[in-house]
């Protein structure tokens, strides 16, 4: 099939027509409709997100080589910024755009979902669209001037060699900081405009998601934002812009911000609660009620770093001068989210964090609808170790015994090498919501005398002293306060799995030795994982059989859980900074001494995010916090709705009706959570309870012979 004469004229038309002088955001408004389902579509209005005009008509602008805005979901940026940009450089000025969306996923949906539909109901697009069949796929779309809009996802490939006068990041901080070894996406993504010089543009838009670094820093002005990676990083290279509202009462200027909201804390029906925020004036004091936000974007300024603006919406000062038009917008000018649901959302995951210790909801809240980075709150309090030791509580030391609001417990044990090697064990109670006791705390050092009387020191480097972590620790029993007649066993026990030579075979040993006895349903090999994962807990099976070492014990069959530590610890420490009695607070005996709480304090959090040891003390305490709280996760105590007992699974179920607990010392019954963690049903011999001897300081314990 041939080209007609006419089409050829037109193509060539294109071509070489110069660009359109108009605004981008002018453009946008006359050119590009929005779809709204069901084969609809409107107009782009200007005035729904009126704070997007400014960002918008930078992107023509030769003053800049890049805009960043930095803001919540909901504001409308990606239909502006994104969208509305391709649809200016299609019909004004047809240039090569690229458009790197955060995944292949990602950019297939974008183009799919939302391009493919702009252009069909946007005409002055669809006309400039080429006609050939193999010119419009889902990640290139060529036109009739030749222009061509690519939309790929942060690679090398996509981010290297080819030029493109328009480059737009999307969902930036969701990027990896070095894009295949080559450096972060906006330093590769600039180079790709610099042959176009002042007329090439880079666009960055986010929300916040990456980690404050450093918690100590005081920003100079309202407009710095603290020291972090990734999009607030690149904000603060430009020249700061924020935005302003002018209060209908007094016709002072003052930012929408998530410190100026209020009146949401005043109801415990988060629902309720929510319907009630209202923006308070910092000047006056008066209270701006929701339907007055569209009113406000229309009439709001954005203000550089350095300039200030009076009643009379003068604007004054020196501006921060820049080469790159930076700008921050908070949740509460976001024209697509309410007020209710903005401060619902908080309530909500506030009131998660109060019961789980768990940050991931509330930072998530933080970052993507109030369009903030979040600063963990373990690093706005980190306990000391005698503030921690006021709070014990009475307990005896002879006679440990288990209260009545406890309903299951988990053993964690820690390896130690050097001269001193032993096992370290923690026995951890939990309650309703996080709640939890520490039950006991012993050392195994030595086994019991056997029967030439001749006692041994424990070494974990040898197979054979490991069988003692069955009848030392998975297999205690702890009388109940109310009933010492009736006892309650250990649910499950973890291991750490790491260690000096050899320990991490031996542990692979022990866990195949108690798969044969039955056990291995409660028994959980656990590592610190060494690699960032979303995921809190990584279920694997190592398999070092392909090495040239055979004798190596990691065969694919022993199931190793690597834990992200940082988080669990940032968990821990959160409950350690409950004060009162209830949900995520862990009480203390008053038989545990100064130690155990500068073993619990010792670590310190980075401004990085991570736990480290200052110097060679011990830590053991809180490591093994973390141990036994991984484990509770994983046999489902997160995912238990609290409220009625007949909803609750019957492991963890308070003692009077707990079927696990051993009564009138005749039967025994480990049932584990409904999870991929069933467990075997166990029930050894009658026993009597005795105190044991030596088995907690001393490492009481006996040597099993032909354990492995």
């Amino acid at each position: 099939m041939f080209a007609s004469a006419r089409d050829i004229r037109k193509d060539m038309a294109s071509a070489i027509k110069a660009p359109r002088r108009m605004k981008v955001s002018e453009a946008v408004a006359e050119y590009m409709r929005v779809p709204v389902g069901g084969g609809n579509s409107v107009k782009w209005d200007k005035h729904t997100a009126a704070y997007m005009l400014e960002p918008m008509d930078c992107l023509n602008s030769r003053e800049y080589d890049a805009v960043i805005f930095v803001g919540p979901a909901r504001t409308g940026k990606t239909i502006g910024l994104i969208d509305g940009w391709i649809t200016y450089s299609i019909i004004c000025d047809p240039s090569d755009f690229l458009l790197v969306q955060l995944t292949q996923e990602k950019a297939s949906e974008h183009s799919r979902k939302r391009l493919d539909r702009t252009f069909r109901c946007s005409p002055e697009i669809a006309k400039r669209l080429s006609p050939r069949k193999n010119d419009n796929n889902v990640h290139d779309k060529y036109f009739r001037a030749g222009n061509l809009l690519k939309i790929g996802w942060p690679s090398i490939n996509v981010l290297s060699s080819s030029d493109y006068k328009y480059v737009a990041l999307t969902d930036y901080d969701r990027w990896p900081d070095d894009i295949d070894g080559e450096g972060d996406g906006f330093s590769l993504a600039s180079k790709r405009t610099t042959t176009f010089m002042s007329a090439g543009m880079t666009l960055v838009e986010s929300s916040p998601g990456k980690d404050i670094v450093d918690i100590k820093h005081n920003p100079k002005t309202t407009h710095e934002a603290p020291p972090t990676t990734g999009i607030l990083s690149l904000y603060n290279r430009g020249d700061r812009r924020r935005f302003y509202w002018q209060c209908p009462e007094c016709g002072e200027y003052f930012e929408p911000s998530m410190a100026n909201m209020v009146g949401y804390r005043d109801d415990s029906d988060f629902v309720k609660a929510s319907e009630n925020a209202r923006l308070q004036c910092p000047h006056c004091q008066a209270l701006i009620a929701p339907e007055r936000k569209r009113e406000l974007n229309n009439s709001g300024k954005w203000l550089k770093e350095g300039q200030r603006i009076d009643k009379n919406g003068k604007i004054l000062g020196e501006a921060r001068n820049s080469r790159i038009a930076s700008f921050w917008l908070e949740g509460p000018a976001a024209a697509y989210q309410t007020w209710a649901q903005l401060t619902y959302k908080l309530l909500t995951a506030e009131h998660e964090y109060e019961m789980t210790g768990s940050e991931e909801t509330l930072k998530a809240v933080t970052n993507t609808d109030w369009g903030l980075p979040y600063l963990p709150r373990s690093a706005l309090e980190q306990r000391r170790a005698d503030e921690l030791m006021e709070r014990r509580e009475e307990a005896s030391k002879d006679n440990k015994t288990i209260p009545p609001q406890c309903r299951f417990l988990i053993a964690a044990v820690d390896v130690q090498g050097g001269k001193n090697r032993r096992f370290v064990v923690q026995i951890v109670g939990y309650g309703e919501s996080g709640e939890r006791w520490l039950i006991d705390r012993y050392n195994i050092s030595h086994t019991l005398p056997d029967e030439d009387g001749v006692v041994e020191r424990i070494d974990p480097r040898m197979p054979e002293d490991w069988g003692i972590l069955v009848s030392d620790v998975l297999n205690k029993q702890y009388p109940l306060a109310t009933n010492e007649n009736h006892l309650m066993p250990i649910l499950a026990m973890a291991v750490d799995s790491g260690g000096e030579d050899g320990v991490t075979d031996n542990a692979y040993k022990f866990w195949r030795k108690c798969r044969r006895d039955g056990l291995s349903k409660r028994v959980y090999l656990v590592k610190g994982d060494s690699t960032k994962r979303q995921k809190l807990i990584t279920k694997t099976y190592p398999d070092n059989t392909t090495r040239s070492d055979r004798h190596s014990s990691a065969r694919g069959d022993v199931p190793l859980y690597l834990l992200q530590t940082d988080q669990l610890k940032d968990r821990i420490n959160n409950a350690l900074a409950r004060n009162t009695i209830g949900a995520n607070y862990i009480h203390f005996p008053d038989w545990i001494g100064e130690w155990f709480f500068n073993e619990l304090t010792y670590e310190e959090r980075g401004p990085d995010g991570k736990w480290r040891k200052p110097g060679k003390g011990n830590n053991e305490a809180f490591d093994l916090f973390c141990y036994a709280h991984a484990i509770a996760i994983l046999r489902g105590y997160e995912r238990i709705k609290w409220g009625d007992e007949k909803d609750v699974p019957s492991w963890a179920q308070l003692p009077d009706v707990n079927t696990n607990i051993i009564r009138n010392l005749t039967t025994l019954s480990i049932e584990s959570a409904p999870d991929e963690e069933q467990a075997v049903q166990v029930k050894p011999k009658p026993q009597k309870q005795t105190k044991p001897k030596n088995s907690w300081l001393s490492g009481g314990g006996r040597k099993t012979g032909g354990w492995l």
